[in-house]
């Protein structure tokens, strides 16, 4: 089989296209229902969310009752979830007890499962009684089978590390898969699945800390394992031919950049996938988006149920119908019509100051006015989201948020709240008060345009770091570092673009600021004194004896962490195996595996992606590094520098 991230020339773009094109140039009989996987995909249904709130304690709830309604109506081969179906780790009883009964009231029956597990299920599903898929269970009737990753809010924890869905899985209601056991390293195999002519390989990344799965992925800690077949040629040779395995993604990470450790760029994950089903973010991005740079497409298909009063939680709530065949996929967004209403506005108050005459008199009493007057405007908007469902809530959410420069125009909002009592779901919070910070320009720092150019014309200058060291010594007449030595600031440049160490601006400036405030606590000197106090710290601390106590400092936490890995071991890779138990499309031929990977150099951070499948010989691809094995191993780099 061939890496459609190998392809090379028009060929290979011509396969990468035709692989994720859409079915709307399928014919109908090609389309054929027991050739095409439906599949309803939903993700952070929240259950239990404000359970106690008289008022929205049922939302979650009629949410997710309307989901699995869906799923009965549209005769869906499966449901699948992103994570966080309840929203805290220890759900209550009353929450356990509702899930349980919307899950055997929708999900169980005699409707055979046309779906036919080929992987080794005992290694896929977690805590499964059984180790298989549920509806291969004699001793359950199961309808519609539902898959599911865990989130960060029902993520295992406690005393046996057990979650939520840990429950639902040994209770046969929920298949729980892609669920991490060893946090020194995530393999991640496919649950391999066929109906008819289609194959899917579903795969599951549970959630990590956005930090941990930073240096996983550093550290080459991050492995794809995927199917790959070995067909013999014409003269008996064993060749390699891709078969239409269609490669879905189901992650729980934030999406939205919110720092350089706090996120998974798109851009990591491999691109031999297909679609990826983003969780744990909010706002409904259901229509797929394709990335430019990978070629695959975006699903995010948000929450059923508004747990925070925000601009991206106001957006329509929907999930979506997957129908795959064979390479190619089509998402139709399902609009939820027993969501409550919900309005958000976002005012700048400043921008009708002189409309409001904020300058004069009141303005606390005339902001009063104004937002009462916004908040009747956005209650008559938020009954235009009335679709008539009867179980549909009628008393909407309403958030108008006041962005002020100046107290003044602040009032008491919890009162504010309790005029609008008997017309909105939120009372206590209508209003928010959000203060904008004014920014004010600093003085501009003048470039030492002829330090810099001695720095650049200097013979011994030829890395980053020597130009940085050179161009603060020339400069130091005019402008002196008054903390730093110019040798801390180019060993940060160092240790940022050739060690690709990303705290290590943080971890210099931070550990020079320690002893710097311990200097000057211990010398006390007056407030005229402490630029000389400070010339004083630099004279007596030399860079190179601050730089090995913190190199000091940093070597103990890694000799600590360095003992704990020694005692983890290696995991297998995940082997197909032939489908058995009861359902429909069961039973057809078996799958045999073996698995192989190639040797990695650590370059750049990567995922490793190996293949193992029927009859196969493995390959192993990794990401962010350029690794090359034997002719038959083909590679795939993901740069977490995304260049």
């Amino acid at each position: 089989m061939t890496f459609r991230g190998s392809c090379d020339g028009e060929i290979g773009r011509k396969i990468l296209f035709a692989k994720l094109s859409t079915m709307d140039g399928t014919t109908t009989a090609e389309q054929d229902a027991d050739n095409v996987i439906r599949i309803l995909v939903a993700t952070d249904n929240h259950l239990g969310y404000g359970e106690k709130d008289a008022v929205r304690g049922e939302d979650s709830f009629t949410a997710f009752e309307e989901i699995l309604e869906l799923a009965v109506s549209e005769d869906v081969d499966m449901i699948l979830l992103g994570g966080d179906l309840f929203h805290d780790a220890v759900p209550s009883q009353n929450t356990l007890h509702k899930c349980i009964e919307l899950l055997r009231r929708y999900t169980f029956g005699d409707r055979p499962v046309s779906l036919e597990i080929l992987s080794d299920q005992g290694q896929c599903f977690h805590n499964a009684v059984n180790q298989s898929v549920n509806y291969e269970d004699p001793n359950l009737n199961i309808a519609i089978p539902v898959f599911s990753i865990h989130g960060n809010h029902d993520d295992p924890s406690g005393f046996g590390r057990l979650s939520s869905l840990d429950l639902l899985s040994t209770s046969g209601l929920v298949n729980y898969f892609g669920r991490w056991t060893d946090l020194t390293q995530v393999e991640i195999s496919p649950v391999l699945m066929r109906k008819g002519v289609s194959q899917l390989a579903l795969y599951g990344l549970s959630h990590i800390h956005d930090g941990r799965l930073a240096r996983l992925i550093k550290d080459f800690k991050v492995k794809f394992n995927c199917p790959e077949t070995v067909a013999n040629d014409a003269d008996g040779n064993e060749s390699k031919e891709e078969e239409d395995w269609f490669h879905l993604l189901v992650v729980h990470q934030n999406r939205a950049d919110r720092g350089p450790k706090n996120y998974l760029p798109e851009d990591l994950l491999p691109s031999f996938l297909h679609l990826v089903i983003w969780g744990h973010e909010h706002d409904c991005r259901i229509e797929p988006e394709e990335n430019a740079k990978k070629r695959f497409y975006v699903s995010q298909p948000g929450s059923s149920v508004p747990t925070s009063l925000s601009e991206g939680e106001a957006k329509k709530k929907h999930v979506g119908l997957l129908e795959i065949y064979k390479g190619k996929f089509k998402l139709k967004p399902l609009p939820l019509e027993t969501v409550r209403p919900f309005v958000f506005e976002s005012v700048v108050l400043n921008d009708h100051a002189e409309e409001l005459g904020l300058a004069e008199g009141d303005a606390s009493t005339k902001v009063f006015k104004y937002a009462k007057e916004r908040v009747e405007a956005m209650i008559e908007r938020a009954a235009a989201q009335h679709t008539g469902h009867p179980k549909q809530p009628t008393l909407p959410l309403i958030r108008l948020r006041l962005l002020y420069t100046d107290e003044s125009c602040m009032f008491n909002a919890i009162r504010f709240g309790e005029t609008f009592s008997t017309r909105v779901a939120n009372v206590q919070d209508v209003v928010q008060f959000s203060k904008v910070v004014k920014r004010t320009k600093t003085e501009a720092v003048n470039l030492d345009k002829e330090a810099l150019r001695r720095a650049l014309e200097a013979d011994n200058a030829t890395r980053v770091e020597e130009l940085v060291d050179r161009y603060f010594e020339e400069a130091k007449s005019n402008k002196p570092l008054k903390l730093f030595h110019s040798k801390a600031l180019a060993e940060m440049t160092y240790r940022l673009l050739e060690q690709r160490d990303a705290d290590a601006a943080e971890n210099i400036v931070k550990f020079y600021k320690e002893k710097a405030v311990d200097h000057l606590l211990e010398a006390m000197p007056n407030d005229e004194n402490i630029e000389d106090e400070l010339l004083s710290f630099r004279a007596r601390h030399k860079h190179g004896d601050l730089l090995k106590m913190l190199d000091a400092q940093g070597s103990k936490v890694k000799k600590e962490e360095h003992s704990i890995s020694e005692l983890v071991g290696s995991a297998a890779n995940v082997p197909i195996v032939p489908a058995t138990g009861r359902g429909a499309a069961r039973g057809r031929g078996t799958a045999r595996t073996r698995a192989a990977s190639t040797a990695a150099t650590r370059g750049k951070a990567q995922l490793n992606v190996t293949v193992s499948s029927t009859r196969t010989s493995g390959r192993q691809q990794t990401l962010l590094s350029s690794v090359m094995g034997s002719r038959n191993t083909a590679s795939y780099v993901i740069s977490d520098d995304s260049d």
